[in-house]
């Protein structure tokens, strides 16, 4: 995707498509900053303090229960937004509502996108922490 098309995208979805994309850069800096310090622990052959990966894995959950609820704000706001639009306008066409549902459905999508990907990075961290745990207990 083009640097372009992805800031159309952020300004079509409206306001609520920004804290949804500083989720997508938090999940995906804090998925390889794992996946890194995982690593080179196991390279080094480090002890691990579960409890401490635990805390980060956290973090992930969060943002998969959250980003979801945020979009679903985006919704609410897009829909206002075309319901606006259709009270002030004197005749009402497609063109009047298409604006305030591209904002709903863009921020709907990309915050059940970031709970996916937040979800399936917590699931593999924490299988990797499980295998790692078991090799360092024998």
């Amino acid at each position: 995707m083009k640097l372009t098309s992805l800031i159309q995208l952020m300004n079509e979805g409206g306001a609520v498509m920004w804290p949804l994309y500083v989720l997508l850069v938090i999940t995906v800096v804090l998925g390889v900053e794992r996946f890194v310090v995982i690593i080179v622990h196991r390279y080094k052959k480090k002890p691990m303090k579960r409890m401490e990966q635990e805390k980060i894995l956290s973090i992930l959950d969060m943002i998969a229960m959250i980003a979801p609820v945020i979009g679903f704000l985006g919704t609410v706001t897009g829909m206002i937004s075309a319901f606006r639009a259709v009270s002030e306008a004197t005749s009402v066409q497609l063109q009047v509502v298409a604006g305030g549902l591209y904002e709903a459905l863009y921020t709907t999508a990309f915050g059940l996108i970031i709970s996916i990907i937040a979800t399936i990075l917590s699931f593999l961290l924490e299988l990797v922490l499980d295998a790692v745990c078991e090799s360092e207990e024998t």
